[in-house]
């Protein structure tokens, strides 16, 4: 009973000591290293150096990095553990088949007077594009004590590109050339932003961008500056320096440079709607004026060059037909050095639309008409009828019982009577 509380005192204490403090040993990086299929119990690591620690070549799913290149080497140390095994003479080799060029690699020798408890040899490989199966051999005492281990090195080379993208007038991120100076409509809501792309093969990370995040082959960074808000306080000059470090440990610096500018520019249409295959007029006025100002014009159903113009006074007007276009809305977008800066609403129809009609007034003047009229026709109505009546012969009284008596005397008879 007391050594089973003992035990788990131990086990409590270790415990306790494994939560609150670091672990002593070594420390293994990558994945686990497998056992090699041998009686005799050895294992094998085979490592790179990839963002300055060992990264294990054993795991074909997550490969170790090498550049690639005439002059480009990368030391892939390869350790046979032991494991008690008494070893005096001994060959390392590694076969690297898919290497740049078919280098043979040197093998590694040795000779022990005592048997030591594990055996690192470093082989200097030149990896090609893409994955490099390396096949390892070890030999000692005459082929008594064998292992073999194969590896997997990824050859690839560091690319990037960079640059700065703002809002457009269309609401869509377009990209701006290095070093360039662009030019918007003050009161135009735009963006800024900066993008990062991984265009090589190796992974690697922006040190001081907004995220350190490895970015794989193809994958991007993007980082906002200036949220939304009128060119007019979106204008300035923009600089940053960004630092690129890839997981073999090369490094590269990407500078981006651009200057916004904003002008006072008005863009309008003679005409909001139009039929297809007429005319339509776009007017700028309050362009920078004392300098060539190109402008590009361009419709989004089609996306063609409908026509360009260049100012000097500030001010710029263009003609011309709506070729082939839908009916629907279609908009003017007005480009300037690449960057849609206006875009125009136009109503494109088949046949010219009506202007909007007053309802009409006969039906009101029809009703004000039939009345007086129904009216006379019942007064007239009236007035024949009352005519009739006073020119009709009239009826002598009925004397009734007693015709030969006077009204004085009928008339007790037919009180009497009631």
């Amino acid at each position: 009973m007391s050594g089973a509380l003992l035990t788990g005192a131990v086990a409590l204490f270790l415990a306790v000591g494994g939560a609150t403090g670091p672990a002593v040993g070594p420390v293994v990086a990558g994945p686990p290293q497998p056992d090699l299929p041998t009686s005799s119990g050895l294992s094998v690591t085979m490592t790179v150096l990839n963002d300055g620690r060992p990264a294990s070549l054993l795991d074909q799913a997550h490969p170790g990095w090498a550049h690639t290149g005439i002059g480009n080497s990368e030391k892939v140390t390869v350790t046979v553990h032991l494991a008690g095994a008494s070893v005096h003479q001994w060959q390392s080799h590694l076969d690297a088949p898919d290497a740049f060029q078919g280098r043979v690699l040197q093998d590694c020798r040795g000779d022990e007077e005592a048997p030591p408890q594990e055996i690192s040899c470093v082989f200097p490989v030149s990896a090609a594009a893409g994955p490099n199966l390396l096949h390892f051999t070890f030999t000692a005492d005459a082929g008594r004590v064998v292992a073999d281990a194969d590896g997997y090195l990824m050859g690839g080379e560091l690319g990037w590109r960079a640059g700065w993208e703002v809002l457009d007038a269309t609401g869509q991120w377009s990209q701006i050339s290095r070093d360039e100076v662009i030019e918007l409509p003050a009161t135009l809501s735009s963006s800024l932003r900066y993008v990062v792309i991984n265009s090589g093969s190796t992974p690697f990370r922006v040190t001081n961008g907004c995220d350190d995040t490895e970015l794989a082959a193809g994958a991007q960074l993007i980082c906002p500056v200036r949220g939304v808000r009128p060119v007019q306080s979106l204008a300035g000059a923009y600089q940053r320096r960004l630092r690129l470090q890839d997981a073999v440990g090369g490094t590269a610096e990407a500078a981006l440079d651009t200057t916004i500018r904003a002008f006072t520019g008005v863009f309008s249409l003679d005409r909001t709607s139009v039929v297809i295959g007429q005319p339509v007029s776009v007017r700028a006025t309050g362009l920078p004026s004392g300098s060539d100002f190109p402008l590009e014009y361009r419709l989004d159903q089609e996306p063609v060059l409908v026509g360009t113009t260049r100012t000097r006074d500030g001010t710029a007007l263009l003609t011309f037909p709506l070729p082939g276009t839908s009916p629907g809305t279609a908009h003017v977008q007005i480009e300037h050095d690449g960057l849609t800066v206006a875009s125009l609403a136009v109503d494109v129809t088949l046949v010219p639309r009506a202007p909007d009609a007053a309802p009409p007034v006969w039906p009101w003047l029809l009703l004000l008409l039939a009345v007086p009229v129904a009216l006379l026709a019942l007064i007239l109505l009236r007035r024949r009828r009352r005519r009739r009546q006073l020119t009709a012969p009239r009826e002598p009284p009925d004397p009734g019982p007693y015709p030969d008596a006077t009204p004085a005397t009928r008339e007790p008879a037919v009180a009497r009577r009631s």
